[in-house]
């Protein structure tokens, strides 16, 4: 698989994050909440908003930037997308070990997808050789 493959790739991830989280959003929050107050419900909708949009956002940024021809630039995104999944795994990590105590709990497996494939991918367009 190729650098700008790998970049379109872990771009078309985040945009079905993104647009899973919107959908959320729109038709199954009340189904989640629960008996959440709705002072409550609006404020995790508006971060949850924050939250899609930056993943759409990061996500079309990833598939223009597929179209960078130089090798070096392109590591350089990949290495981005990788610090910006540490980051991402670090947190989700925490709720999971920390859930029922801290927080309420983990992110659902469609998260955990994005979690562990978008760094394997990065990691091989790093150390991949050019052939």
């Amino acid at each position: 698989m190729n650098l700008q493959n790998i970049l379109k790739t872990t771009g078309i991830l985040h945009i079905l994050l993104g647009l899973l989280i919107l959908f959320l959003l729109i038709f199954s929050v009340e189904t989640i909440s629960g008996n959440a107050s709705y002072e409550t419900l609006l404020i995790v909708r508006g971060t949850a908003n924050v939250v899609a949009a930056s993943n759409l956002g990061i996500g079309f940024l990833l598939i223009i930037g597929s179209s960078i021809k130089d090798q070096k630039s392109i590591k350089k995104v990949l290495s981005g997308e990788l610090a910006l999944m540490a980051c991402l795994l670090a947190v989700a990590l925490f709720n999971t070990f920390n859930a029922g105590t801290i927080v309420d709990g983990g992110p659902p497996p469609p998260f955990w997808f994005v979690l562990i494939v978008n760094p394997i991918l990065c990691i091989y367009g790093l150390v991949k050789r050019k052939k």
